[in-house]
């Protein structure tokens, strides 16, 4: 199984445009609605809480949480952040990530030790806001990938890595990525690539 739509907003702090419909499934077998995103800074979910003025605040108890569902887009909570599951079989995962640097410095009359215009984002009681004052600035986007190799999750964070994962047939993946022109910072392409060398073990 496969999910869809992985564009991104070049850097936003979040992962969505705006707060998505989203299902919370616990553990427990609850069933929360509500409107959510995901904040790539801090690595946490986010919730509109409409009991409370519609402030967005931080997902608190990840722990208790099954899986997300934003659509037909499913994440899964862990420590370091969530996880989107890209595809069920093969078994592919990502991790979306940000770097994140302080305000820049002034280097005097109109100018910032930061060369480039860069979005800057500050954290206050209800969140990341581009309306609060400056305090980070969001930096480049990049992706983490996990892959099931006999029944253990193996790290992904660069082509190299996962042409290792799958030596036994590098050539025919060198081939596909270079005609394909595949990037490894977007899912999709990397999701169709999980998938070819998948199929070349069948």
């Amino acid at each position: 199984m496969v999910s869809g739509g992985y564009s991104q907003t070049e850097l936003s702090p979040f992962l969505f445009d705006t707060y998505q419909d989203a299902i919370v499934y616990m553990r427990n077998g609850m069933e929360i609605r509500g409107k959510m995103n995901y904040h790539l800074p801090s690595e946490k979910f986010y919730f509109i809480d409409e009991q409370d003025g519609n402030q967005a605040k931080i997902l608190s108890n990840a722990d208790e949480v099954n899986i997300i569902k934003f659509g037909a887009r499913v994440f899964y909570p862990e420590q370091d952040g969530g996880v989107e599951i890209l595809s069920s079989e093969p078994s592919f995962y990502v991790q979306y990530k940000v770097t994140v640097r302080d305000k820049p410095k002034s280097v005097g009359y109109g100018g910032t030790s930061s060369l480039g215009n860069v979005k800057t984002y500050s954290s206050n009681s209800t969140g990341f806001s581009p309306d609060a004052p400056v305090k980070l600035e969001v930096g480049s986007r990049y992706n983490v990938y996990w892959v099931e190799k006999k029944g253990k999750k193996k790290e992904v964070r660069n082509m190299k890595q996962f042409l290792k994962l799958n030596s036994t047939h590098k050539e025919e993946l060198e081939k596909y990525i270079k005609e394909n022109n595949v990037c490894f910072d977007d899912a999709q392409q990397m999701l169709k690539l999980c998938i070819y060398a998948d199929s070349l073990l069948k």
